[in-house]
């Protein structure tokens, strides 16, 4: 199973959309968490089912922070707390239940919904709330897998390129303390693969990622550097050779 993620910065633009789509194509995921993208980047035509946030208020109709597309069939819709830039849903896939929650974590200058915070404050602060929830949805979908991915506006691993020391130890903490693992640091990245860091990442159940690697990773741009977005993107393969061990309760 080939889970992506990518950031398409708006997802403006016909002729850049029918590049992205291309790019999107090309890499085949069953399952994608597409950030800060518009409803005109539709993968219907390729067999996905999309799971969205609200819209977004800020930008042009039909703009959403996030978007889940899946190949497998959505059993449930998930509520969570911030429905404009998190979404949720449990999937029937061939190894078995998966939760899958997508994500756009505050960025670096991100004011806040009072428009008052400063600096990484917004950041530092919503980490230890969505980790909570992830927390709470394994102990309530025990049997499930489970894969949070998106934009988490940090790199983790390796040398720094964006966020804060005190953001990646509260997000490595949020993992922990849902039994995740990041399969995307910059450690996993293949060689020469990106000129920076990844942003942007998966993380599955341990069950998951331990026979998960990151099959492909492409910077913002096509072949010929024609830019589609400020943000790289990541396709993680995963397979199960060992059962979903129930979250205690």
């Amino acid at each position: 199973m080939r889970i992506a993620t990518w950031n398409v910065e708006h997802a403006a633009g016909r002729a850049m959309n029918e590049r992205r789509l291309g790019l999107i194509r090309s890499v085949d995921a069953d399952i994608w968490i597409l950030t800060e993208t518009h409803d005109d980047i539709d993968l219907s035509l390729t067999g996905h089912h999309a799971v969205n946030t609200d819209p977004r208020p800020t930008s042009r109709e039909g703009g959403r922070w996030t978007t889940i597309w899946s190949r497998h069939p959505v059993v449930e819709l998930v509520p969570l707390a911030d429905t404009v830039r998190t979404a949720a849903a449990l999937l029937d896939t061939p190894l078995g239940s998966l939760l899958v929650c997508g994500t756009v974590l505050p960025w670096g200058t991100d004011r806040g919904p009072r428009g008052d915070a400063k600096g990484w404050a917004e950041h530092h602060r919503v980490i230890p709330i969505q980790g909570q929830e992830w927390a709470q949805l394994r102990a309530k979908h025990p049997d499930a897998a489970m894969c949070v991915a998106g934009d988490f506006n940090m790199n983790l691993g390796g040398r720094h390129y964006y966020g804060t020391n005190k953001g990646r130890e509260a997000l490595r903490s949020a993992l922990d303390g849902a039994d995740l693992v990041c399969t995307t640091e910059t450690s996993k990245i293949p060689n020469g693969a990106l000129e920076h860091p990844p942003i942007d990442h998966v993380c599955l159940s341990e069950n998951l990622a331990r026979d998960s690697r990151v099959r492909r990773a492409w910077e913002g741009c096509t072949a010929d550097g024609v830019r589609l977005s400020d943000h790289s993107g990541l396709v993680v393969s995963t397979s199960r050779n060992t059962p979903v061990v129930p979250t205690p309760k």
